[in-house]
């Protein structure tokens, strides 16, 4: 019985449901146990408060994590499953993935206010909604080019022995789906630790509604006059110490466990280890007393509830009931009325808005430096994309053979990739600005530093994630065939992993133009440095100061700002997605599908 623990052969349904719930219920339960008042004091930053504003951050990242894995899923397959939902589907996740994340501040502040009075529970929504936003469009992209990629013999099976529904969804649709959206999951956990800065610390009429957990301490740490540095250091390490404590207790068992679900027509040789903290879990005292006293009662609970219903279920006869092809048509029809019915709505309520706009004159002087300034971004980001692809690719192919040096290589990428740009100033700043004196420049090449962090780990965690697809034994089919390096890399790797560069190429220049709101400008022991930019003016739009005058834009004019700057800002991305992006990624995913 003992070697037996942990095997995921032997947990049934109810060890995957019992779990969730549980993680689930802890996660509310330290998200709702604080009183609710006194939402606007400004806390001090001090290192006796970390421990509990951990707590806090982790629990609003568990409750943003499930709400971001359920709409992967929905959202991806039914995109692949619906071809006219496909068309309008994923030029909606173009555009929201590519959108900064305080263009999301209306509408959250919105829930936080309006429904919920404006509440400490309101604003732990609005903060988790946030963190949603930037978490969950590439997990659901993921899951889409998860299965475009599926084999199609794999497809023909599943048709001919007639599987469909449920049992097609959990033995074949979502299986597929399992090593892509965990690598997905890690880049996602990144950018929710990436912009919990802006997320705990919410700008509600010209004033800061700050959230007690890791993202508000830092900016605290850093417009702090007195040891902005030590204090840094602190919130940093503390953030450092949950983010390792998860690469090696939860993304590297989950790692080994997505190796059982990628696509071979033999038994590969190549296997992973049980060394390590894998091992720990398979044959340690503590995670067996889990397991034997927590893990094995709740799931032979939830097995008997699913036992007890599934056989009252069988013992209830109902007719089946045959749907007129009449109904199914006009239903198909009432479908699609109400989602043209919505883009019209939508579509007319913009253009009122926008009408609005200039026809009261809200638009202040400085919108008409929009465009200047989206090509001022846009230029950055693609300097950071082709700097980062300079050292990704090679690291990426390099680590490929070398199994230790690919683990490294993820743990390392990870853990600065979950680094917020607030904690990475002081060392950009304090290098290019105070030690070197670069003036202008030294802030464009701190603000590069913290844009290509924003960039290059959306790539290399997609290529990581290509390479863990390629199925063992074309590798020994090249490895018995004594071909080179070179060759491999040419025949092989590179083919096979073409569709997920595309795919985070996208994501990256999405994470790119989040990335601008704090790379353009950056504030450090009181000091702004700020980068003409359409991040900056985001910024301004959302509520900051203006340099000439001292004061934020009013409310109205702020609003029209915003407007504005997005709406330009989406029709770049939609042409930019739309005229070499998806067409490149749909050439990648027909060219190099596998297939045997």
């Amino acid at each position: 019985m003992a070697d037996e623990i942990l095997q995921p052969r032997k947990f049934a349904a109810g060890y995957w449901i019992g779990s969730t719930l549980v993680l689930l219920a802890a996660a509310i339960l330290a998200g709702m146990l604080h009183p609710f008042n006194h939402v606007k004091s400004h806390l001090p930053a001090r290192v006796w408060q970390l421990p509990e504003d951990a707590a806090w951050s982790l629990s609003r990242m568990v409750e943003a994590y499930m709400l971001s894995l359920i709409f992967a899923v929905s959202v991806g397959v039914y995109a692949y499953n619906n071809l006219r939902a496909r068309r309008l589907i994923l030029p909606i996740l173009d555009i929201l993935q590519s959108i900064p994340i305080v263009s999301f501040f209306p509408a959250a502040l919105a829930v936080a206010v309006w429904l919920f009075g404006g509440g400490r529970i309101g604003f732990e929504i609005a903060a988790v909604v946030l963190i949603f936003t930037g978490m969950s469009w590439n997990m659901a992209f993921s899951v889409y080019e998860s299965l475009i990629m599926m084999p199609r013999e794999t497809i023909e099976c599943a048709e001919s022995f007639g599987i469909r529904g449920s049992q097609r969804f959990f033995t074949i649709t979502l299986p597929v789906c399992v090593p892509g959206l965990l690598y997905n999951s890690i880049v996602s956990w990144a950018a929710g630790w990436f912009a919990l800065t802006a997320c705990e610390i919410l700008s509600v009429n010209n004033q800061n509604v700050t959230l007690p957990g890791i993202g508000s301490f830092l900016q605290q740490a850093a417009n702090s006059k007195t040891h902005p540095l030590e204090l840094n250091l602190c919130g940093v390490a503390v953030l450092l110490a949950i983010i390792l404590m998860m690469e090696f207790f939860i993304w590297r068992p989950l790692a080994v466990w997505a190796e059982r679900f990628r696509y071979e027509v033999a038994v590969s040789s190549i296997t992973r280890g049980n060394t390590g903290i894998l091992g720990w879990y398979q044959r340690g005292w503590l995670p067996r007393m889990f397991v034997n006293h927590i893990i094995f009662p709740l799931n032979n609970g939830v097995n008997l509830v699913i036992r007890y219903t599934r056989g009252s279920a069988k013992k209830l006869v109902l007719p089946r009931i045959e749907v007129p092809a009449l109904i199914a048509r006009l239903w198909s029809n009432i479908q699609r009325f109400a989602g043209w019915l919505l883009i019209i709505a939508i579509a007319i309520g913009g253009g009122f808005y926008t009408f609005n706009i200039f026809h009261n004159h809200l638009l202040p002087p400085l919108a008409k430096k929009i465009p200047l300034y989206i090509g001022f971004s846009f230029l950055r980001i693609l300097i950071a994309y082709v700097l980062s692809m300079l050292w990704v690719v090679p690291a990426v192919l390099w680590a490929r053979t070398r199994p230790r040096t690919f683990r490294f290589l993820s743990s390392i990428s990870q853990t600065m990739a979950s680094m917020p740009p607030i904690a990475l100033t002081f060392i950009v700043i304090s290098i290019f600005v105070e030690y070197l004196h670069l003036g202008y420049w030294g802030v464009e090449a701190a603000g590069m530093v913290l844009l290509m962090n924003g960039v290059q780990w959306y790539v290399l965690f997609n290529m990581l994630g290509g390479i863990a697809k390629i199925p063992g034994d074309l590798k020994e089919v090249c490895n018995a065939m004594g071909l080179s390096r070179w060759q491999q890399w040419r025949n092989l790797v590179i083919p096979a992993i073409l569709p997920s560069l595309f795919t985070g190429t996208i994501t990256a220049f999405g994470g790119g133009w989040n990335t601008l709101i704090f790379s353009e400008c950056i504030t450090y022991a009181g000091h702004a440095y700020k980068l003409p930019g359409i991040g900056w003016l985001l910024n301004v739009a959302s509520g900051s100061a203006l340099p000439s005058s001292g004061k934020p834009l009013p409310a109205a004019q702020a609003q029209a700002l915003l407007f504005t700057a997005v709406g330009c800002l989406i029709v770049l991305i939609v042409v930019l997605n739309r005229l070499l992006w998806k067409r490149l990624q749909a050439w990648a995913a027909d060219r190099f599908r596998l297939d045997y």
